[in-house]
């Protein structure tokens, strides 16, 4: 069964094939760092996971950032099936090459443990687009996924991505509202081949979210969000809710 179909860890769906932000990159030597949550539900089934990531602008417009997930429990009725341990490690990198404009790339690296994480490689590349409108901050994405087979010899198929976030800044409060789409383009695969009797291609999940970023001071802040994953083709028969906080400091 396909793995997005399938029930996921709250990490893979707050997580997988997102770049950190929306937004111009950081300032010249600038970065942050972040320990994070987020909780899945899924019908009768739920997981909890825990995340550390960093990004670091190493020249001017060039961003590199890391995260470390790790899916603490997985439980389905109340039940633990699991799965738990390390997830996939993406390494992402985005240039700026014009103030409204990133380019990125994106490539995870399967290190996890195999009850969550595939063992193949993704990749995840595209553009965004950003601009101020006054009070309003405003991002976009537009993005293409690929997997590799692993050892399992299976893929997902690939994923062509669209996502719109506006920020509203209230001083200290940052509240923001967004929505990422995401479409299959072709068929999953086992051993180079498409998996018979699998039609998938073309089908669309639509994930709004609302969260606010809290600025503690200079250096430190918090962030709460919620996401919705809407599509039964894509997500299941059952809604996953994500509820995510976490806690950064700027450096």
């Amino acid at each position: 069964m396909l793995k997005k179909i399938a029930f996921v860890t709250a990490l893979a769906a707050a997580t997988s094939f997102a770049t950190w932000d929306k937004f111009p990159v950081l300032d010249n030597h600038k970065g942050n760092a972040e320990v994070g949550a987020g909780y899945e539900m899924k019908g009768d089934a739920g997981s909890l996971g825990l995340f550390v990531q960093g990004r670091f602008t190493v020249v001017p417009g060039l961003e590199l950032a890391t995260q470390v997930p790790f899916t603490v429990f997985t439980h389905d009725d109340g039940d633990d099936t699991g799965e738990d341990g390390l997830n996939n490690v993406p390494l992402m990198v985005r240039y700026q090459f014009i103030p409204v404009m990133n380019a990125f790339v994106d490539v995870e690296f399967p290190v996890g443990d195999e009850s969550v994480s595939d063992d193949g490689f993704a990749f995840h590349f595209g553009v965004q687009y950003s601009q101020e409108f006054g009070p309003v901050n405003f991002g976009s994405e537009l993005g293409f996924a690929m997997h590799t087979e692993g050892d399992d010899k299976s893929a997902d198929p690939n994923d062509l991505n669209l996502g719109v976030e506006a920020q509203f800044a209230l001083g200290m409060v940052t509240p923001y509202v967004g929505v990422d789409l995401d479409m299959w383009i072709g068929e999953p695969t086992y051993d180079g081949k498409d998996v018979p009797g699998s039609d998938v291609s073309g089908t669309v999940g639509v994930a709004p979210y609302v969260g606010a970023t809290v600025e503690i001071n200079e250096m430190f802040y918090a962030d709460v969000s919620a996401s919705f994953g809407l599509g039964e083709d894509y997500y299941g028969e059952d809604t996953p809710i994500t509820l995510e906080g976490k806690f950064g400091v700027n450096f």
